[in-house]
Order: structure tokens, then C-alpha cells, then sequence
């Protein structure tokens, strides 16, 4: 099974605990997106209003003949998506933010940057 799910500059600049912390949880972005089986894109506050604005969602994609479900989560539950129109409509918005994220170098050098102003 493969996971797919979209980062918003916003998650890195919302302190969640002390700095130490946060700045932990960054380098292990950091080291988790070094591995060869994971690509980590941020999409930043410059590209804008965009298609998932709405809310996230992980797309969880199997190997065939197995169809990839969409998980939605919120404060009272969650929801596995697995007709097809909504799989279908949800892979063209994670493709939409794909294209308009920083790529995995730019995003590996933010989450650095950020992790620096946290000294």
C-alpha cells in the first residue's frame, strides 16, 4: 500500500508544542524525506488559494487489483471514500497541489530553514 497525503506550509509554521519539539518533528520530516520510497512536497503560502483548501485527505493507493480509497478525517469521525468518481476526483486535486508544491530539494530546504529559526 502506498500513502499519499498533501503538506501545507501552514503545519510547519504552527507551533504544536515547544520549540524543541517542533523543531524535532521538522528534522524528522527532514530525515524521513531522504529515504528513497518517500517524496515529500510542501505547498507553500506563495502558490495561493488552491483545490484542497476545503480540507485534507490521504489517498491510499494499493497494488492492483485492489482500487485505491480516499480517508477523510474530521473532529467527529472519519470516512473512507471508494467509488470511484470520488478516488477519481480526489487523485486530480493531490495532482493539482503536486504540480503547485515546491519541489522535494525546495521542500527539503524550507523544513531546514524552518528548523534553523527554531534554535
Amino acid at each position: 500500500m502506498t500513502a499519499f497525503c498533501a503538506g501545507f506550509e501552514a503545519a510547519l509554521r504552527r507551533s504544536v508544542g515547544d520549540k524543541a519539539t517542533m523543531k524535532a518533528q521538522l528534522e524528522q520530516l527532514i530525515t524521513m524525506s531522504k529515504r528513497p520510497n518517500i517524496t515529500l512536497q510542501v505547498l507553500p503560502f506563495t502558490a495561493g488559494g488552491h483545490v484542497a483548501m476545503d480540507g485534507g485527505f490521504v489517498v491510499l493507493g494499493f497494488e492492483s487489483p485492489d482500487p485505491d480509497v480516499i480517508y477523510l478525517e474530521n473532529q467527529v469521525g472519519s470516512l473512507y471514500l471508494e467509488e470511484q468518481s470520488h478516488v477519481d476526483r480526489h487523485n486530480v486535486v493531490f495532482n493539482h497541489l503536486r504540480a503547485a508544491a515546491l519541489d522535494p530539494v525546495q521542500s527539503r530546504r524550507l523544513l531546514s530553514a524552518e528548523a534553523r529559526d527554531l534554535r
